[in-house]
Parts: C-alpha cells; sequence; structure tokens
C-alpha cells in the first residue's frame, strides 16, 4: 500500500475556486502523493444576482477565509473511481474499502440563491485550453503544472500503439486524470422542493476533453501497472459517461444560454420573500472532484503534481431545444 501524506490547505483569496494538490497511489506500488490545497475560495458571480451559501441559511457573494479553513481540515487524497459521480469506490486499479469524503477525494455541499426571474444555474466558460498555470484569468479551468517524469517501465501509452520506453523522459499533467461531478440535490431548506431524483441535474464533467483517454482504457496506467507489478488485473467493463463542453452565454445576451449542456441547478421557489417584497429562489448542489482511478492518466507520472482549479457559475434563461428562447 502507498504512503499517503496529509492534504493541506491554505486560503489565499476569495474569488472562485482554486485547489491545489498532486496524486496517485497504487496498493501493490509503493508510491507516496503529496496533496496540497494552497487555495480555496467561492463566489457564484459578480453583483447580487446570484449568492452562495455553505450552510443554506448564510449567503452572500463572498466567502470568508474562516468559513472556508473550517470546512476543510485535515484531507487526504487518494485515487478514487465512480461512473456516476454519486457512488465512490476505491481504486480503480487500488482495492480497498475504507475511504471517505474528504480524506480520499475533495466533496462539499453549496447553495445557490436568487430573487432574479432567471433560475437556470450553469457552469460556464471553460477556458482550460487557453490559460496557463501560472497566469491569472476569468472563467472556468482546471490545469496543472505538470510533472517531468522519466518511466521505469516499457509500456504502451495511447490507442494507437505507441510505447513509452524505459528511461524515456517526458512530462505528464494531473488535470488529465481529474473529474469534477456536480449532483444536484433536494433543497432540505425547502419543504417545496419535493422533485424526484429524475427531474434534478446530475453530471460529471472530464476537463481534459480528451475522450480517448479517459475511463477503463486498456493503455496508459492499466499498461503500465501491469507491467510494473507483473499483477494481472482483469479491466473494468463499467462505463463512465462525461461531458466534455460547458455552455457558453449567447454573445448578444449575456443572460441567454446557447445550449443546456451544463445546468447545475434548477433553482425553485421558497415561498420565501426578500426585504422588498421579491420571491427567493434556491437549490442545493453538491460538488466533487477527484483523481479517477481508471482514467489513462492516473499513473505515477503525475505524482506531486500540482493543480488549479476555478469554477465559474451564472444564472443563464435556457435555450430551447430547437432554438433559443
Amino acid at each position: 500500500m502507498g504512503v499517503v501524506k496529509k492534504f493541506h490547505i491554505t486560503i489565499l483569496s476569495i474569488i472562485l475556486l482554486f485547489i491545489t494538490f498532486g496524486t496517485v497511489t497504487y496498493a501493490w506500488i509503493s508510491l507516496s502523493t503529496v496533496n496540497n490545497i494552497e487555495g480555496l475560495s467561492l463566489t457564484a458571480t459578480t453583483g447580487e444576482e446570484l449568492l452562495i451559501s455553505l450552510d443554506g441559511i448564510n449567503y452572500t457573494n463572498n466567502l470568508t477565509v474562516e468559513d472556508l479553513e473550517t470546512l476543510f481540515q485535515d484531507i487526504t487524497l487518494n485515487e478514487v473511481t465512480s461512473t456516476d459521480g454519486i457512488n465512490f469506490e476505491a481504486g480503480g486499479l487500488r482495492r480497498r474499502d475504507d475511504f471517505d469524503p474528504n480524506r480520499d477525494f475533495l466533496q462539499f455541499d453549496i447553495w445557490f440563491q436568487t430573487t432574479e426571474d432567471i433560475h437556470q444555474v450553469y457552469l460556464i466558460n471553460n477556458v482550460s485550453d487557453s490559460t496557463a498555470f501560472d497566469v491569472s484569468n476569468t472563467g472556468t479551468y482546471i490545469i496543472s503544472r505538470g510533472v517531468r517524469w522519466r518511466s521505469d517501465q516499457t509500456f504502451v501509452y495511447d490507442e494507437l500503439g505507441n510505447m513509452i520506453e524505459r528511461g524515456q523522459d517526458e512530462t505528464y499533467y494531473a488535470k488529465d486524470a481529474v473529474r469534477l461531478s456536480l449532483i444536484e440535490l433536494n433543497d432540505d431548506t425547502n419543504d417545496s422542493d419535493e422533485r424526484n431524483e429524475e427531474d434534478l441535474e446530475r453530471w460529471i464533467f472530464d476537463p481534459s476533453g480528451n475522450e480517448n483517454r479517459g475511463y477503463g482504457k486498456s493503455y496508459g496506467a492499466y499498461a503500465y501497472f501491469v507491467a510494473k507489478t507483473q499483477f494481472y488485473i482483469d479491466p473494468t467493463d463499467n462505463l463512465q459517461e462525461v461531458r466534455y463542453h460547458l455552455t457558453e452565454p449567447d454573445p448578444r445576451n449575456p443572460y441567454q444560454a446557447l445550449d443546456n449542456d451544463s445546468i447545475v441547478s434548477n433553482l425553485q421557489d421558497t415561498g420565501e420573500v426578500d426585504e422588498n417584497g421579491k420571491a427567493i429562489y434556491r437549490s442545493k448542489l453538491r460538488i466533487t472532484l477527484w483523481i479517477e482511478g481508471w482514467d489513462a492518466d492516473a499513473f505515477d507520472a503525475i505524482d506531486g503534481d500540482r493543480l488549479k482549479v476555478q469554477l465559474e457559475f451564472k444564472l443563464l434563461r435556457k435555450a430551447e431545444e430547437d432554438g433559443l428562447t
């Protein structure tokens, strides 16, 4: 069993969501991981149109450092696997029964609230491909610094049969093995929210954008594992449905969605009003971020890499399937 180090958190700024950590360890390979969150902060959007909360009671467009420090403490991470972003298992290549949220993966709930007449919250503006690790940018991105790694094995790297040779020195990126699930929940602060499970938004985002290096491939991490351990295990035959695209606002109307690919939440009428008599709408969302153990890039080449994650949420009017509203 690999050695796992603490997942330390230091709050740097109150902007969006920033996470930095390393990754993976295997059951039969003695590897260590250095997991480190340098900054974690949240806002929903600029202005007061969409507020955010960690407890469903106190809402703001800025969460304090103290709020976040008490939320995440003494976290360790290991690679885990999930096909739905809700149910998790240890692994994939590691077999272990004892694992927990915020010890082996990052998971937290937030609430959104608005008094506007737009009630769909979207994760928007994926700028991962145009963002550098050391450069600030707006939008959603999941990027990493990269790790220079010299392979100690010869193994099949990709779907074309290209090989990584023993002694080959390349740079690899933890961002390529990350998954993010956005799971809408019934709002337990709103007795009127009695939606059925099929009415809730639930999906997984693969920020790598590379379907060929996704879940359960026989090359990459799996091929390295077999070469390293000389231990054969059956590849998974499960399927993980993911999305690679995030919705963009219409450039002619910044509050109109061009598609509905990345709705994360539908705010519900609470029956409450604010001090101006405006109806309050609210919803609850569970965010989980993990290293996918069955990803082709989840091998020790990315151990110790540093991730930066920023999520941008916005209220948008829903797009009709046959055209914009």
